[in-house]
């Protein structure tokens, strides 16, 4: 009777730590899964897919966003050839953070960062350096997949169409070697 016992519990014991295993390895990969069915980001990888004005209490897009601050996503795919991320910067407080396909920040950047009020990055994967960079940044991400979330300060709202105006100069576009 107690061989039994043993047995089931022993059994318990190493299906709770393959499942604890199986979870950390690939929640991520599911929570990803989910954003990129909420967003459509199938449709727009390499691409700016998500502009927000100031966000309410409706905003979606993201998980608990600030009602001061506007947001741009792209998701990239740069398994084989990098990605070439633009962006005008404003005077307020504007920053770009890239997060790998677990969901790890890897890099952020603010306008602190950049010189001359204009982004200029090289975002390559593993396996996909760009040969030839002339000006700008080059980030390299850990892994192939992931996105780039673009935060810029509002304010008391004065300059909002500015802000509109800039945040729409964000571009994310495949890098060309010619």
């Amino acid at each position: 009777m107690i061989k039994g016992y043993f047995k089931k519990s022993l059994i318990l014991v190493i299906l709770g730590f393959v499942l604890h295993l199986f979870f950390i390895n690939y929640f991520h990969v599911g929570m990803l899964w989910v954003f990129d069915r909420a967003t459509g980001a199938n449709e727009s990888v390499n691409t700016v897919l998500l502009r927000t004005d100031t966000a309410n209490s409706d905003t979606r897009g993201l998980k608990r966003p600030s009602s001061d601050i506007m947001y741009s996503i792209c998701t990239y795919d740069v398994k084989y050839k990098p990605l070439i991320i633009t962006s005008s910067i404003p005077d307020s407080y504007w920053s770009i953070s890239f997060y790998s396909d677990n969901t790890d920040n890897f890099v952020t950047l603010n306008d602190h960062d950049i010189e001359n009020n204009y982004l200029k990055i090289y975002l390559a994967g593993v396996n996909s350096e760009p040969k030839k960079v002339s000006n700008g940044t080059v980030v390299v991400s850990p892994t192939d997949t992931g996105y780039a979330l673009v935060r810029m300060f509002v304010g008391n709202g004065e300059d909002l169409q500015n802000l509109k105006d800039i945040q729409e100069t964000l571009n994310c576009i495949e890098y060309n070697d010619s």
